[in-house]
């Protein structure tokens, strides 16, 4: 028998099978920080305790978020073409800063978002809920995470920001792209044009949205400045957000502790997202500390100064309370968000959508079903996220609603999916997504 590989292999076939059976062999082996591989030849560590998670996070003397100090990447040993590169390097934005550069930037976004009343937030993403639904509820039969769960935060988003439909169509379009793997670096190139672009047109016409906020903020934020803002405050806020949308409605169907729960009214919607941020935290292994000096861990493990430590939520939660809370107890001190100053600063619009995006979902279509056998977990190192979700359910009639960008192209593509032949090849999820973004801004 060949010997167990030393690492957590992040990116191996068996982490993506089953995440939580690698970490329990992990923490076993080594404790509570274990070395891992995050893709072949890139190596880090996992911190796997809930209360050194919070104690690092909160020591900035220590610890920092700036990936400039990367040992590796420092001593040339990381090549510029790695897929983790992207998720790594260095910008000039909140997620990548310390200390009071870290306070300016993350206040003008916690500003900025303030601004936008949590009844507001409720109404578009329920609009935008109804539009996505309308779109598959004739056919009894949906893949959630390309149709639904994917576009409907990256929807709101849009509009809270004040994109136009322009800007708003190529967003969803470079992300899409960049989620599938795409031409990374055309689709990368293309996203920061869009969101330059409505950087310059709020210069020109701002409006009562957060771009516009952001513009105007105390904090001086130059266009640079606000152009990694609104990258990392988008891509952040959009792809956890699918990612909770999806496996919250996944658990409400396939475990049956929380189905029962949840049929039984015994619990909402709201409980049910807490125990999936939990067990299954929708960012995971993210993001990324770096010690300004060797740190020695209980066990005797060294860091060295400059060495990636991944904030394992995950393996910290089930360390701490065996899977985690009760479903029924409700339970909001997991380190889903993040702690200390880098605390993620739009977790109440990550609530709000998930919350209404599953409660439009499971209201319209209550009889929704899923084959546990056709669920799998993407293949991510810094995400517990499935890669399909595909339902079955009896078939509803459309609300009719049109969305926003169409109201003024009454020519534009039919309004309703059901216009499409119905005995058509079933679209690859990629192609559904990008089928969907088509119809949904009038193509």
């Amino acid at each position: 028998m060949a010997p167990r590989c030393p690492y957590a292999e992040l990116h191996s076939a068996e982490f993506t099978a089953d995440p939580h059976a690698v970490n329990r062999r992990m923490v076993k082996e080594h404790g509570p920080v274990f070395p891992a591989e995050i893709f072949p030849g890139i190596k880090a560590w996992v911190v796997a305790d809930y209360a050194l998670i919070t104690a690092w996070c909160r020591d900035t003397r220590t610890f920092r978020r700036d990936s400039r100090l990367w040992l590796d990447w420092r001593e040339g040993r990381i090549p510029d073409d790695a897929p983790v590169v992207a998720m790594m390097m260095h910008r000039p934005n909140l997620l990548y800063s310390d200390g009071d550069e870290h306070a300016r930037l993350k206040r003008s976004v916690i500003d900025s978002l303030g601004r936008v009343p949590e009844s507001r937030i409720g109404d578009i993403t329920r609009q935008h809920a109804d539009i996505l639904i309308d779109a598959f509820c004739q056919r009894g039969e949906a893949e959630l995470v390309s149709e639904y769960a994917r576009l409907l935060p990256l929807l709101v988003l849009c509009e809270i920001f004040g994109f136009s439909r322009d800007v708003g169509e190529r967003v969803l379009n470079s992300l899409s792209a960049l989620w599938d793997g795409i031409d990374v670096v055309k689709s990368n190139g293309e996203y920061e044009r869009a969101l330059s672009d409505a950087i310059s047109a709020k210069h020109a016409q701002p409006g009562e949205d957060v771009t516009s906020w952001l513009l105007q903020h105390r904090s001086g934020l130059s266009d640079e400045e606000l152009l990694h803002q609104l990258v990392v405050t988008i891509g952040a806020g959009a792809e956890p957000t699918a990612n909770l949308i999806s496996g919250t409605t996944h658990t409400l169907l396939a475990d049956d502790e929380v189905r029962q729960a949840f049929r039984g009214a015994r619990v909402g919607i709201g409980e049910a997202i807490d125990q999936l941020l939990w067990i299954d935290p929708p960012v995971n292994n993210y993001p990324v500390l770096y010690p300004v000096k060797d740190v020695r861990v209980s066990t005797g493990t060294v860091i060295r100064a400059g060495e990636p430590i991944l904030l394992g939520y995950a393996a910290a939660h089930a360390t701490m309370a065996g899977e985690g809370p009760d479903i029924e107890s409700g339970n909001r001190a997991h380190l889903a968000f993040g702690v200390g100053p880098h605390r993620c600063p739009a977790q109440g619009f990550a609530y709000a959508i998930a919350q209404v995006g599953v409660e439009t979902l499971t209201k319209r279509l209550p009889d929704l079903r899923t084959n546990k056998e056709d669920v799998h977990r993407r293949p991510a190192p810094f995400a517990l996220a499935l890669s399909q979700l595909p339902v079955t359910f009896t078939p509803v009639s459309s609300k009719g609603t049109t969305p926003p960008w169409q109201q003024t192209s009454p020519s534009s593509t039919p309004t309703t999916s059901t216009d499409r032949p119905q005995n058509s090849a079933p679209e690859a999820p990629s192609s559904k997504l990008r089928s969907l973004v088509a119809w949904l801004f009038g193509r």
